[in-house]
Formats: C-alpha cells, sequence, structure tokens
C-alpha cells in the first residue's frame, strides 16, 4: 500500500510497504489533524478512521437490516447511491459531522446493525447449504471472528450471539448472563476496536487515534496483535501516547510530527528503526516540554519529587546514577533533530572539583550548592520556614543546634570524608593522565609508568583533611553541607525528631509545602532554586 502523507518542502511524500505507521508527537503538535488529512488526501485508498473521541454506548438489541445500507451507514453514516460522493463528501458530513478532528464517533448502533444483518443473512445462507446437503459448507460470520479474538483477549469471560443482541457469560458459569451493553467500559472498547477493524474494507488503512484508551497496558499488545493478524490485508496507523505498545508493532513507519504549520503542512520527520528503539529520545520526541535529567528511579526518587516542582516547565525524567545523566545529557544535546529542544540535567554535588562542576556546566549540566540532594532539606531557610509553619518556638535554638550537630558528624566523619575525597581526586589525576593522547604504545606505557610518581595518596589525604578540618574549626555550616556526603547526616541532626517525625516524614512534608499554592510554596521555591541554580 502506498499512502501519501503531507508534502516536505512542497515535494508530495509517500509511506509503502510498511505493515504499521506511527504518528508520534507532543499534545497539540498535530496528529490528530494530520491522520484527517491523511483521509481526505488518499481517495484511491479505503480508509477507516476510529476516533479518540467515541461513544461506548452499545445498544441493548437491533434489528437486521439491508446488508448494503447498513454498511454504508457503518462506513459513511448515511447511504448515496453516488459512490464518489459517498465516499469523499457524505463520510465527512454524516460520519464526522463536518468536524472529523473534534467530532465525537457514535457508531455503536450501525455497527452493530451491520453485524446483526450480516449475521441474519449468513445464517439464512448456511441453513440453506446445509439442507442441499452441502455439510462442508461454512460461511464464518464477522460476530463468529470478533466472538474469538474477543475471547482471546478476555479469557475469564465468553460472548453468546443472540437474535439482535450479544450476551455474556463467565466461563465458569458462576454469574448470571448478562446483555453485551451492561459489560464494562473496557471490555466495550475492546468488542468495539475488533468490530470495527473486522468490519473495514478489505485492503483498508485502519486509522486508529488513542488505540490505548481504555484499555490495561497487560492486554494493549495482545488485543492489537489479534487484530492485526486477523486482517493481514489492511496498514493500520496508530496514534498513541503509549511508547511500549508502539515499539511492540512490526515493519513500523514512525512519523516524528514537530508542530503544525498549518491545517495543510507539518514539520514532521520520519525516523528510522533505530531512533525508535531509543526509549528515551522516543519519550523526549512525545513532550512538548524541556527536558531535565535528575537522579534516581521513576517511583523512588527525592529529585523527580523535588524538581519536578521547583521546574515546572521541564519534564523530569529520573535516569538512576549521575553517570547516566551526564552522558544523556550530553547525547542528546548532540542529536540534530532536538536542536530546538531545551535538555539539561542537574547531578548532585559529591565531591567534584570547581574545575569539574565549570565543565559540566557548559554541557548544561547543574550542579547544586550542597553535596547531596538530602542535604537542601538543612537548608536554614528551609528549617525556619518549616518550623514557622509548625509553630515550633525558638527557632534560632534549633538552627544552632542542627549546625552543631553537623558539624559534630563532620567531625566523627572526618577520616571517612577525608578518604573519599583524596580518592576521587586520584582518581582525576588517574584519568587524565591515561586519556593523554599518544601515538604509540610505547608513549602510552611511558604515561602510566609515571602515574606513581604523579599521584600522591598520601598527600591528597593530608591535603583534603586539613580543608576539612577547617571547615570544623570555623564551625561553617553551609561549607559542611556542602562536603558531606552521607545520607546519614539529616537524621543525625536530630531535625525531623523536634516535629516529632521521621526523616522520610519531614522531607515529603517540606515537598508538600512546595505543593501549597500559597505564600510559603513561592518563598520555598526560591530559597531551593538559590541553591540549584539552573537557569529557567
Amino acid at each position: 500500500m502506498k499512502i501519501r502523507i503531507p508534502n516536505v518542502d512542497d515535494k508530495e511524500c509517500y509511506i509503502e510497504d510498511k505493515q504499521s505507521i506511527v504518528l508520534l508527537g507532543a499534545n497539540g503538535a498535530g496528529k490528530t489533524r494530520m491522520s484527517v488529512w491523511i483521509d481526505e488526501n488518499n481517495p484511491e485508498l479505503n480508509i477507516h478512521r476510529i476516533s479518540a473521541q467515541k461513544s461506548l454506548n452499545m445498544p441493548e438489541y437491533v434489528s437486521p437490516t439491508e446488508l448494503k445500507k447498513a454498511e454504508d451507514k457503518f462506513l459513511y453514516g448515511t447511504t448515496d447511491d453516488d459512490r464518489d460522493w459517498l465516499k469523499r463528501y457524505g463520510k465527512k458530513s454524516s460520519r464526522w459531522g463536518n468536524e472529523p478532528e473534534i467530532h465525537m464517533l457514535d457508531d455503536y448502533r450501525p455497527l452493530m446493525e451491520l453485524l446483526m444483518t450480516e449475521n441474519f443473512e449468513k445464517s439464512i445462507e448456511y441453513r440453506e447449504k446445509h439442507k442441499d446437503g452441502d455439510q462442508e459448507f461454512d460461511n464464518e460470520t464477522k460476530l463468529e471472528k470478533i466472538k474469538k479474538i474477543w475471547e482471546k483477549v478476555i479469557t475469564h469471560r465468553k460472548l453468546k450471539i443472540c437474535a439482535g443482541k450479544i450476551e455474556v457469560e463467565s466461563i465458569e458459569g458462576i454469574s448470571e448472563t448478562y446483555n453485551g451493553n451492561l459489560m464494562s467500559d473496557g471490555e466495550r472498547a475492546i468488542f468495539h476496536f475488533i468490530a470495527e477493524v473486522v468490519s473495514a474494507e478489505e485492503n483498508s488503512l485502519i486509522i486508529i487515534d488513542e488505540p490505548e484508551n481504555h484499555l490495561h497496558n497487560s492486554i494493549l499488545e495482545r488485543l492489537w496483535n489479534e487484530i492485526e493478524s486477523a486482517r493481514q490485508d489492511c496498514v493500520y496507523l496508530y496514534i498513541t501516547h503509549n511508547l511500549d505498545f508502539a515499539r511492540t508493532r512490526n515493519n513500523t513507519q514512525i512519523v516524528w510530527i514537530k508542530n503544525m504549520i498549518d491545517k495543510q503542512k507539518w514539520d514532521y520527520a520520519l525516523l528510522d528503526s533505530n531512533e525508535f528503539s531509543d526509549d528515551l529520545l522516543l519519550e523526549i520526541l512525545g513532550n512538548r516540554q524541556g527536558v531535565l535529567f535528575v537522579e534516581g528511579t521513576q517511583d523512588k526518587s527525592i529529585d523527580r519529587k523535588l524538581y519536578s516542582r521547583l521546574f515546572p516547565k521541564y519534564s523530569i525524567m529520573p535516569l538512576e546514577g549521575c553517570a547516566s545523566v551526564i552522558q544523556a545529557t550530553k547525547a542528546y544535546n548532540k542529536l540534530p533533530m532536538l536542536h530546538y529542544k531545551t535538555i539539561k540535567g542537574i547531578v548532585d554535588r559529591d565531591r567534584r572539583t570547581e574545575e569539574e562542576i565549570g565543565s559540566l556546566l557548559k554541557e548544561k549540566i547543574y550542579v547544586p550548592l550542597v553535596s547531596e540532594i538530602e542535604n537542601l532539606f538543612l537548608i536554614p531557610k528551609v528549617i525556619e520556614l518549616v518550623a514557622k509553619k509548625q509553630n515550633i518556638e525558638n527557632v534560632d535554638d534549633l538552627l544552632e543546634q542542627t549546625k552543631a550537630k553537623t558539624i559534630e558528624f563532620l567531625q566523627e566523619h572526618l577520616e571517612e570524608q577525608s578518604l573519599l575525597f583524596a580518592k576521587k581526586r586520584c582518581q582525576n589525576t588517574i584519568n587524565n593522565i591515561c586519556n593523554q593522547p599518544t601515538s604509540t604504545i610505547e608513549e602510552y606505557k611511558a604515561s602510566l609508568d609515571g602515574v606513581v610518581d604523579i599521584v600522591n595518596p598520601q598527600e591528597e589525604y593530608n591535603k583534603v583533611r586539613e580543608e576539612l578540618q577547617k571547615i570544623i574549626d570555623d564551625k561553617d555550616y553551609l561549607a559542611a553541607l556542602k562536603v558531606i556526603n552521607n545520607k546519614g547526616l539529616l537524621p543525625s541532626t536530630n531535625l525531623p525528631n523536634v516535629f516529632g517525625w521521621k526523616k522520610q516524614y519531614y522531607i515529603e512534608y517540606v515537598i508538600r509545602l512546595l505543593e501549597s499554592k500559597d505564600s510559603a510554596s513561592e518563598e520555598l521555591c526560591d530559597i531551593f532554586r538559590e541553591y540549584v541554580p539552573v537557569e529557567i
């Protein structure tokens, strides 16, 4: 099948020899409108479009009618002897109410009338053939095909085809049989999707806007695999936000829609299979906001919770550790196709040198003014605001106690922290030596031989220990937050206990304050942004 898609630089473009097509883009990029354009600009093709906006009101009972009229009303919303008018204009006015981009598709009744009419006529044909002695004759109906697929997807129930209606019963027979119009939204959606495709004309382009609607992920892939298998003569164009599902389609062309320029023109690109397999790239492409990579996981990440509230104009994407954040930010900023995207990263300070931090900043990777994210919750102004909210008296005493405990913590962990810093600095020196350009193996061996003379762990340790001891002697609280890299710091200050909380509840309370939509929320955001200086 050769499918025309919108022009690029006034040149006609086509997609050929694909089993499926996926339209991908951010909300408002014009995906649905492009699908309508494709529908209206391929008059030689049989095209059947299933809108995302559709009624799932299955009629309780329908009567059979004339088959040709039933087919027309399902496919076009009306019937007429002028087939060309019916296909090009009747469908737009009757099926789509002259607003194909936004019209609510309400075709469950004509769909059921077609299915019942076809089932009725084939039943008569089957009976007559067998009465005439042709016991081998079989003419499987559309309803029978739908029943088979539906029961492969919904394995604990089965459909019963009755005169003018569909009934549902459980496999175990432990519940009463009920009319199909009482099925759940998901069950009716599954029936509707199957029936729409089974009832489409031969060799059709089937356009499905949001094939995941009302469906659980556990059955989404299985459903569309079964549907595509049943109608291998068709090509499927999916408009979906479910990237996991999109990746499961075979022989697929992905169309990445960046923006709709006008009703007849889009800024888009055709992505190859390698780009389509990149999960993160697809997520970026499907997002209208800027992207901010952070450390952590999707479910358990203080970074994600905090930064999504501090930087609402960005889509926050957790990437496990700092190495992944650095690598992804650098890599995706170099892709020409993402030149218009704002892609940044935030990593913990962790013992990085000022030189390292400056180098990361050039790559749009930002480092907070504290060692790790938990230390942000020990910023004096944050503590003051929480204490005020909790009506704590003697806030100054609370601050002094927290500062004293922090300095005490650093003193207790002086050797540990000194060793961590010394190891990091020695590692940096070794890496710099190993990465020096060399043209021969002899030069490379010579550079490695020099490592022992250049790297002096004891000297680095003594130097760092002296720097940390000075912070302790000066009781420099903010400097301590900048260097202490130990998740035990916050509970050791006893700060959460003052409020009657545990560490995690204290952190969650502060994050909830950021969501409070009052002056405290704005004040807190401003405080945090001072310590996480991301250019907005």
